[in-house]
């Protein structure tokens, strides 16, 4: 019996169900054989070579099988992957075999390792989808402005696609106690968390520290790894997080020191305004017999959307973001000097510390 060679490639192949059925029969033939020749007490040096050559064929068939994992989802293919994690499973149980007898007697080519190759195959893929992974079209991806939110955008949605189609329909054709589906997360979370400690490391302007923290600390945690699909199934206390410590910290400092001074800016010129206003002796505008300043509305309106910015950069709540001891400070001094308009000046901004707070 002789290993028939495909005469088209496995990617392309039309008739999976009879490649899947000839991959198996060919599985089963040569462990038949193996155990028949190896049992012989002179087994022939011929049939040994070709034997050996049947089972490189065989193998290198699979493991075009196993390459192909994300290139169909079509359920002829998926059949051919299953029966494929089959041989590997069977080859792993005949370097058991294989394991207490003296080497005299052992075959050259055991044990096969398929378990260990299968994994190295598997971090190979990857890090090629990762590297490779194409470009965004959207229009969300097209208003990214620079080419490390480019490149992180498009590493994080290529393990989201690829997570979920482990989930779908990978995971069906493995054995449970493979737990292929946190072998992937595993494997992706790795070589994802490789390539942004890199870009972290590099010194990242301000806008893409934003969006890599933005994908570290909401969208990777929240919106990937705990989509209704996935939610459950993957072991996310073992993954941390994708960023080290210190170019975590180094990030987030970086980020809040940014945003604390931008918002000061913002914070002092519209107090400065106001603060005008309180000196030139003008009274505060009355609205249905009430006193009333606009500063809390304009503050609000300005830095509200860089707080829920950063409650979303930060992996928690971010308290000191909103200071307004500046504020608090000038009006106490306001006071202090015993201004003609200082009552009225008090009553509109009593309203205003309240909506601050």
């Amino acid at each position: 019996w002789k290993l028939p060679k495909p005469k088209i490639s496995i990617k392309f192949c039309r008739n999976c169900r009879q490649q899947n059925h000839n991959q198996s029969a060919g599985q089963n033939q040569l462990i038949m054989r193996e155990e028949q020749l190896f049992n012989q007490d002179s087994p022939c040096k011929e049939e040994k070579e070709q034997l050996q050559k049947d089972l490189e064929a065989l193998m290198e068939q699979i493991w075009s099988v196993v390459k192909n994992t994300f290139s169909s989802s079509s359920s002829e293919q998926l059949e051919v992957l299953k029966s494929a994690v089959i041989s590997i499973q069977q080859q792993e149980v005949q370097d058991q075999r294989w394991a207490g007898c003296s080497e005299d007697g052992v075959p050259e080519w055991r044990p096969q390792k398929c378990l260990s190759t299968h994994m190295t195959l598997l971090q190979n893929m990857v890090e090629s989808r990762l590297t490779q992974a194409p470009e965004d079209n959207s229009n969300e991806a097209i208003e990214l402005s620079s080419p490390v939110k480019n490149e992180v955008c498009r590493m994080g949605k290529c393990v989201n696609e690829d997570l979920m189609t482990v989930v779908r329909k990978v995971k069906d054709c493995y054995p449970p106690h493979m737990d292929i589906l946190n072998i992937y997360a595993g494997l992706y979370h790795q070589r994802f968390s490789a390539r942004l400690n890199e870009l972290a490391a590099s010194g990242l302007e301000i806008d893409d520290c934003s969006y890599l923290l933005l994908w570290v600390n909401h969208y990777y945690p929240h919106d990937v790894l705990k989509h209704k699909e996935l939610d459950g199934r993957i072991k996310t206390t073992c993954l941390g997080s994708l960023l080290l410590p210190h170019h975590l910290n180094q990030l987030e400092e970086q980020y809040l020191t940014h945003k604390e001074n931008k918002v000061e800016l913002w914070l002092t010129k519209t107090i400065s305004r106001e603060e005008e206003s309180w000196l030139s002796g003008r009274k505060p505008e009355l609205i249905d017999s009430y006193y009333f300043s606009p500063l809390a509305i304009d503050v609000i309106e300005v830095t509200w959307p860089q707080v829920k910015r950063t409650l979303l950069t930060f992996r928690y709540e971010c308290n000191n973001m909103l200071c307004v001891s500046s504020y608090k400070k000038r009006l106490k001094e306001f006071v202090n000097r015993d201004h003609s308009n200082v009552h009225p000046v008090i009553k509109a901004h009593l309203a205003c510390e309240e909506q601050l707070r």
